[in-house]
């Protein structure tokens, strides 16, 4: 397949709360709108890192969620400030847009993971991959595409997380329809009608017409007896939150259980369990849920614990 980056030498160094940060700019193109910044100039790809003091020990990858600005997702966790303090390298890829495949998507770490490759000389087997929600499902296709197809990719990730992701498309149609059809919330109306837009022009139309197509991109397939992709996340060490304020739900969306992403993520931890993943872990949260703002809401960064996040992430690097 045809690369579609080419690394820019260009390095802009700052300083966040102590740590020093340095921006590498990849492209100055975004033909496949990776990363949306509605308040800027968007159409440069680029990744922060922080480069611990000492020799990295690993990599640890934290990819935004839709929409959302890397400076926003420092302002709510602390995994990069505790990470950097046990010398792991962190990046921050500037991905919160982008496709449903994520085809390009993996392509733009794969050009990002070959420089810090060659500039840290960190061993390709000790780079973890994690995000929030939509960042969590590019880190767990490029985690199931790494393990399906050999060299398919330029590292195997160690370990991946995610923070509440959604994972099967069918399962999302479907909510989305709900919401359509119960029309009691504007806010959950429109994103179901863009998402319900979205995956007709990515997979032909509907998964009641196209089913292969839904089940080729999703990162699981409750329908199916092997889990679809999830069948390759058997032996990656993968840690997943959530947290299911079903009153929250109810309130403010009008929704249940059946359309929220706990479902499916519950499903696919004892799926791999049940075939034999010990190192499958999933933590479900309570009234942990805020946004940058502070209003609550459980679909957000604030459910990770960072510490208890890196404590994990450390014990499976060393296994």
């Amino acid at each position: 397949m045809r690369k579609i980056f080419t690394a820019i030498i260009l390095t802009l160094s700052f300083t966040c709360l102590g740590q020093k940060v340095e921006r590498v700019v990849v492209a100055n193109e975004d033909p496949y709108d990776l990363y949306a910044n509605f308040d800027k100039d968007s159409t440069t790809l680029f990744y922060e890192k922080i480069v611990p003091e000492n020799k990295p020990i690993g990599v640890i990858v934290i990819l935004p969620g839709s929409g959302e600005r890397i400076e926003d997702v420092k302002k709510q966790i602390n995994l990069h400030r505790f990470a950097v303090q046990k010398n792991f390298l962190v990046i921050f890829p500037s991905i919160n847009w982008g496709t449903n495949k994520h085809i390009p998507e993996h392509q733009f770490l794969d050009t990002i993971f070959k420089q810090l490759v060659n500039k840290y000389k960190v061993p390709k087997d000790k780079f973890v991959l994690g995000g929030f929600s939509g960042g969590g499902m590019v880190a767990l296709t490029y985690t199931e595409k790494a393990n399906k197809y050999t060299d398919s990719t330029f590292i195997k990730p160690k370990a991946v997380f995610g923070v509440d992701p959604p994972l099967d498309y069918a399962h999302l149609w479907k909510h989305c329809e709900n919401d359509i059809e119960r029309n009691v919330s504007e806010a959950a109306v429109m994103e179901s009608k863009w998402i319900i837009d979205m995956y007709t022009k990515e997979f032909g139309g509907s998964p009641y017409e196209f089913k292969e197509n839904y089940i080729k991109y999703s990162i699981f397939s409750y329908g199916e007896q092997d889990g679809g992709n999830a069948k390759y996340l058997k032996t990656t060490p993968i840690l997943l939150y959530t947290e299911p304020d079903i009153i929250w739900q109810m309130q403010n969306r009008q929704r249940d259980y059946y359309d929220l992403n706990c479902v499916d993520i519950a499903a696919m931890i004892n799926f791999l369990q049940i075939q034999g993943n010990k190192n499958a872990k999933l933590v479900v949260t309570e009234n942990k849920g805020r946004r940058l703002n502070g209003l609550k809401h459980p679909h957000s960064w604030s459910i990770m614990d960072s510490e208890q996040c890196l404590n994990w992430i450390m014990q499976q690097l060393y296994k």
